[in-house]
Parts: C-alpha cells; structure tokens; sequence
C-alpha cells in the first residue's frame, strides 16, 4: 500500500476509536503486533498487509475503498453474515448494536438522515409486541429458519439477551443526531403482516393482533412528542435525550429504507434488503450521490413543526386510520383496501 494511502487510513481509524480507549493498544491487540510495529504501520514505514487491512476495516468499519482508487461505478458493500440459523439471527441484532455503538463511542460529530419506506427499525425496539412480530414474521416468513418452522407465535418470545441488546441499540440511538424522512408507506408493511398472521391463523386471539395495533398508534404520539421537542426522546423516562431531531414527510415514493450518515472521517450510506437487512458501504461516489438523492427529497417534503404542523397531523390521521382498518378486520371481520 502506497505510505500517503495508509497514512489517511489510519487518520480515518483514529476517528472511529472511542476517547477511553488506545488506538495503539486496540491496533496492536488486534493485529498481534508490538507497539513498534504499529507505530511504523501508522507512519507508512512498514506496509499494511492485504490480512490485516482487512482485520483493520472490519473491526473499525472503514471500506477498504478507502485503501484504493475509486471507481465510481463498482461500489463494495458489507452486507453482514448470511442468516441460516436462530444463532445467526441472534447477530443480525448483534451486528446492528456494534455499528450503533461505534457511532456513539466514536469522537465524530455526525449526523444521520433516515428515508422510510418503512418506519425505522430503531422504533421496532421501543416496543415489545412490536418487536415480537416482526422478529417471528422475518424468522419464520422471510427466512424460513429451522427453528421456527414448529414454533408457535404463542410460544415465541425474545431471548432476554436480545432485549439486552436492544436496550442498548435505543441508548445509541437517542444520542444521534437525526432527520427522519417517513412517506405513505411507512405503516403498510407491518399493517400487511399484522393481517396475513390474522387471517392464517397465527394469531390465534384477536389481542395478539390488537396490542401490535395499539403500539403502532403509541409510536405515532412519540413521533409527534418528538418532532415538537425538535430532539430524541428517552422512552425509558419520557425526558428529551441528547440527540437533535428533525421529522421530514414526504408524498413521493422512497423506494428502500435509506440511512445516510455524514461524518468528517467519511460519510457511510446503509440500504435494507431482503425485507430487513442492511448494506453498508463508505464508498464517496455512491455515498455523495446518496446525500444528493436525499437532498433533493427534502426539499420536496414537509417539516413537521412549525408551519408543517397541519400537514403532520394530516400525515399522521391517514397513518391511524390504516390502523383502524386493520383493526376492524380483527375486531368485526370488516373487509379492509389495505
């Protein structure tokens, strides 16, 4: 590797150690390498090996686009490991969690702009029954993982590990500046799983259905309550957090669940697929056509506050009522559009 690349690798690197920690000490436990040996990798005397670039932008989520020239039309993802088993789902959890807590250990100032086509999967944490369907649906739906092919959604329930986990993904997400971009669709999803588990008979009462419908509506006032107080909201205290918020709605069609993040060491750009996974990749090109993207979105939406407050209450009035038609379904067989 060129010294200049590997120079600016390592200033990238530096970002992304939290302030408590060493960045020598974490390099060298990582690499296996005395403190020499990273002290002349990080001045570009000694070259990086292909192995420990690799250790290097795994373990502090850099792309190793940033160790090569880039090509504007070939992008590398990180799409995570491939989920074959209930142990492999466990770190689709895990994986969210330890990029949530290099955002919050990290020294950066940044900022995190959110496209939904469904509303953010951070807000799946804040509530159980919530985060109790969409993790059976995908499971059982989506994956057709073993283990859930016997399993009952009466019988089902959240490890107490991954709701450790998720405690601490919400803690992260509270401290992140935010903008959230929700469109039309941002209910229709979870609203269509919610039906499909009623109508087969999964659901074998109408409350396994009702307590998600109620929760949706719950999320609903926490993104008004949060769009007025213009910051996260701690939902363990129900007090302003420390992250800024902005709530964006939009009428035109998003496509994908975007994230983008801006960041001095290198702005990062997250895509779901397959339902509800997630790429990840710091390549500029694609990350500035992102943020050119989301950009020209933002100028065609409504801010939520202020002058925007009629049409947010508009926005969230049709996102009930998709609730209630759900609801009538459940409650008095009333055929639902949805």
């Amino acid at each position: 590797m060129q010294p200049d690349l590997q120079r600016q690798f390592f200033e990238r690197i530096k970002l992304r150690v939290a302030p408590h920690l060493n960045m020598v000490d974490e390099i060298g436990d990582l690499l296996g390498i005395g403190s020499d040996s990273v002290y002349r990798r990080m001045r570009g005397d000694t070259a990086l090996t292909l192995e420990e670039a690799i250790q290097l932008a795994n373990k502090f989520h850099i792309s190793l686009d940033t160790l090569r020239d880039m090509d504007a039309q070939r992008v590398d993802f990180d799409a995570g490991p491939v989920i074959a088993s209930a142990e492999d789902y466990q770190k689709y959890t895990t994986r969210i969690l330890h990029q949530m807590l290099a955002f919050q250990q990290s020294r950066e100032a940044m900022h995190m702009t959110y496209a939904a086509l469904d509303f953010p999967l951070f807000y799946i944490f804040l509530f159980p029954n919530v985060a109790r369907l969409k993790s059976y649906y995908w499971g059982r739906s989506i994956l057709g993982l073993p283990e859930f092919k016997a399993l009952s959604y009466q019988d089902f329930g959240i490890p107490e590990e991954r709701r450790a986990l998720a405690e601490e993904i919400v803690k992260a997400y509270i401290g992140l500046d935010s903008a959230e971009l929700w469109s039309s669709t941002c209910y229709l999803s979870t609203l269509k799983q919610v039906q499909l588990y009623w109508e087969t008979g999964v659901f074998t009462k109408p409350d396994e259905a009702l307590v998600v419908l109620n929760e949706l509506d719950r999320l609903l006032d926490f993104m008004v309550a949060q769009s007025e107080a213009g910051c996260k909201i701690n939902p363990a205290t129900g007090q302003p957090a420390a992250g800024k918020f902005d709530w964006y709605i939009t009428d035109l069609q998003v496509g994908q669940n975007v994230a983008y993040m801006k960041k001095p060491s290198g702005d990062q750009t997250f895509l779901s697929y397959n339902s509800f996974n997630f790429l990840e990749t710091t390549h500029p090109y694609f990350t500035q056509q992102t943020k050119k993207w989301m950009d020209e979105l933002l100028t065609k939406s409504t801010r939520a506050t202020g002058s925007g407050q009629a049409y947010r209450d508009k926005y969230v009035g049709k996102l009930r009522k998709q609730v209630d038609a759900i609801r009538r379904l459940v409650v008095e067989a009333e055929e639902t559009i949805l």
